[in-house]
């Protein structure tokens, strides 16, 4: 007789195809669904019990008046009229603002009263600062949007326009301190200025009085011109040395109290133009910097000390330019002494009246010049304007920002599939059970010779009916039809082989195989055969309470010695069908199963039975399937899929390829009910007890019982 050998096929990449990807989810349909119904459901709660979210905002627009406007007194402007819109920002944001909006709506009064009063306060402007959103609309527009988020749009929109409106009141007030500042700077000259202007006209018209001469000769009219312009000159450089001298004294000033002075100087000095901006930009880093830190973190200090520099370097500018412009005073009055020594060749009268009309002239243009320059600062403060213009003003809005009911069902749909297939092919990467009954033989090397279905699933509606007994009670239904088909197999495939004594192993106990070894030697009966089915699993018996009989005495008594053999064989019920049970369990099962006494009993029963059917225990468990593969014909596998490990089956095919053993095959017992939708008989929806129903009246019923079955039991078991 030629023994079989199992020949496992080699690991080899397979083609994937979708199905594949639709089977591993339909095989964890469970996990998939209770994934994606917990985040879809959960996203969902969300969006339906999350109270609404409005959101207003405001557009300003910041004009860029750099060189767009004549500055009033060029040469006198004190301070810059307009910041980068980075630093416009930050100031909109800055925490004083934030405090007067809170103030004027009384925020800090809506939190509770038990707190301290100044924390309420604070907290309320820190939570404000963070909730106000402040950004550019687009790139160089100047456009600044304001936004701000509330569950209550009324609210929303009061912030937002009360923070604009400080912004703007905030912006007007400091250009009006500018204009006063330089209004009072050219008030101070006008009063010198007016009062020698009385003087010398008094004086000049009482020498006329007294001497008579009231004109000059050309000559001399001609000298006082130039002199008069010389004089105006020497005040207009006077004037911008004063101007450096007060912007240095500022600056000195604010040194010696901690704070941050930033004049523009002079309108036509780009330096100190750009150094000024920049010290600006810099104190509003600080300032937004400082709200969350203190004096000494790394960052407020790195800002301090390139303010400090700057400052040194604005300072030693208008020093620089104070020395220049000292110098240049110089020159000027040189000039001034040579006209005046020209004066002196004069006449006595001319000269003396000479003198008299220079100083009324000079003190006249000089006056006049600062009346000017007066006049234009007054109209400017009185004039002053924002340039800032808001565009639209925050309304209240009519419909919430939050939540996006469509985008996020939308996006729980999503996340719920991506986290349900993720979960499923994640566990099917750590699972190395296997899966189908292709990989069991390309695993093991034997064919498949049978699928068999979850008996429990197929008659659930029938629970009466003992597992053991199915083929026999119900001989219609699927279950019975693939028993019928094992039947078949085996006779095919081991065509030119003894097939009498079959020995009914798996790897692992719990895989069913003591039900398929009943159920197989029923479907023998059947035939018409002489069948015999031995429990040989002496430590886990189960066959005689699946045929409803005591378990001893069974085979260890027999093989003991203790009784005959006639005293063992038990009457099933069913016809041509015999049975012994496993018996006491004894303390050295492999050793009687092994032994010659089980060898003669086996030699002597092939010649009372057609077929010998031994339900063996597990492979892995135990040493005594290999053990009686010596004494048989023919070795069925049965394998549950989804529950044996790849490892295992591996080391299960190794342990029976060392003691040689006949295996004519693997019967699949495919708990998850799976194999009748992907291995049926007839189709998924056309099973063989539907085609075995007998009549018209069957058939009705059986469609009824389907369609009783609820979609939720179908999705979930199967």
């Amino acid at each position: 007789m030629n023994t079989p050998q199992l020949s496992p096929q080699p690991n080899e990449i397979e083609e994937v195809h979708l199905t594949d990807y639709l089977n591993v989810i339909l095989r964890r349909r469970r996990i998939f669904l209770l994934l994606f119904l917990t985040i879809f459901s959960g996203v969902a709660l969300y969006t339906f019990l999350m109270k609404p979210i409005y959101g207003a905002n405001s557009t300003l627009y910041v004009k860029d008046d750099k060189g767009a406007k004549g500055r009033v007194l060029g040469e006198l402007a004190l301070l810059n009229s307009s910041n980068p819109l980075d630093a416009e920002i930050e100031i909109l944001k800055s925490r004083t603002n934030a405090e007067e909006v809170v103030k004027r709506l009384a925020l800090d009064q809506k939190i509770d009263k038990k707190k301290d009063q100044e924390s309420n306060f604070n907290a309320t402007v820190d939570a404000l600062r963070q909730a106000i959103k402040v950004s550019e609309v687009g790139k160089k527009t100047n456009i600044i949007n304001v936004s701000y988020t509330d569950i209550d749009p009324v609210l929303a929109r009061d912030i937002v326009n009360t923070l604009v409106q400080v912004y703007l009141d905030q912006s007007l007030s400091s250009k009006t301190e500018e204009a006063s500042r330089t209004v009072t700077f050219i008030e101070e000259q006008l009063k010198g200025t007016e009062h020698e202007l009385e003087q010398s006209e008094k004086n000049l018209q009482s020498y006329k009085s007294t001497t008579g001469v009231v004109k000059l000769d050309t000559e001399a009219e001609e000298l006082i011109k130039k002199l008069s312009d010389i004089e105006k000159d020497r005040a207009a450089v006077i004037l911008q040395r004063k101007q450096a001298e007060f912007a240095l004294t500022a600056l000195q000033e604010a040194a010696r109290q901690g704070e941050i002075y930033a004049p523009v100087g002079f309108r036509d000095d780009p330096q100190i133009s750009a150094m000024a901006n920049r010290l600006t930009d810099l104190a509003v880093q600080k300032g937004a910097m400082i709200s969350g830190n203190t004096e000494n973190h790394p960052q407020v200090k790195a800002l301090q000390s390139q303010i400090d520099e700057l400052q040194r370097k604005i300072e030693s500018t208008y020093e620089t330019a104070r020395h220049n412009l000292g110098r240049q005073e110089i020159s000027i009055e040189q000039q001034i002494k040579q006209y005046e020594d020209k004066l002196r060749t004069l006449p006595a009268a001319e000269r003396d009246l000479a003198g008299l009309m220079r100083f009324s002239k000079v003190n006249a243009d000089i006056f006049t010049f600062l009346l000017q320059k007066h006049e234009e600062a007054r109209i400017a403060k009185a004039s002053t304007i924002s340039n800032i213009r808001v565009v639209d003003p925050a309304i209240t809005p009519d419909n919430p920002l939050k939540p996006q009911k469509k985008k996020n069902l939308l996006l729980g749909l999503l996340l719920g599939l991506m986290a349900g297939v993720g979960a499923v092919f994640f566990l099917e990467y750590l699972d190395d059970t296997i899966k189908n009954p292709e990989e069991a033989q390309r695993l093991i090397g034997a064919p498949i010779l049978a699928v068999i279905p979850c008996i429990s699933s197929v008659e659930e509606e029938k629970s009466d009916l003992h597992t053991a007994m199915i083929t026999h009670l119900r001989p219609k239904s699927a279950i019975a039809e693939a028993f019928r088909s094992l039947r078949t197999s085996l006779h095919f495939s081991a065509i030119n082989r003894e097939k009498q004594v079959l020995i009914v192993t798996s790897t692992f106990p719990g895989e069913g195989k003591s039900t398929i070894a009943a159920n197989l030697a029923i479907t023998l009966s059947q035939t018409g055969a002489r069948v015999l089915v031995i429990d040989g699993d002496m430590r886990r018996p189960s066959l005689h309470s699946k045929f409803e009989h005591s378990k001893v005495p069974g085979l260890s008594e027999l093989l003991a010695g203790d009784v005959a053999s006639a005293s063992v064989l038990h009457n099933t019920g069913i016809p041509n069908l015999s049975l012994i049970t496993a018996g006491t369990t004894p303390p050295n099962p492999a050793e009687l199963l092994g032994s010659e006494k089980m060898a003669d009993l086996l030699t002597a029963l092939r010649t009372q039975y057609d077929h010998i059917i031994i339900d063996a225990p597990p492979v892995l468990a135990v040493t005594d399937a290999p053990l009686l593969t010596n004494r048989c014909d023919l070795v069925l596998v049965v394998l549950e899929t989804e529950r044996v490990p790849v490892k295992a089956a591996r080391r299960m095919v190794e342990m029976l390829s060392n003691v040689q053993a006949p295996v004519g095959g693997i019967v699949i017992n495919d708990k998850s009910n799976s194999s009748m939708e992907r291995y049926g008989y007839y189709g998924r929806n056309y099973s063989t007890y539907d085609y075995y129903a007998e009549d018209e009246e069957s058939q009705a019923e059986l469609s009824r019982k389907r369609k009783q079955k609820t979609w939720w039991k179908r999705v979930f078991r199967g």
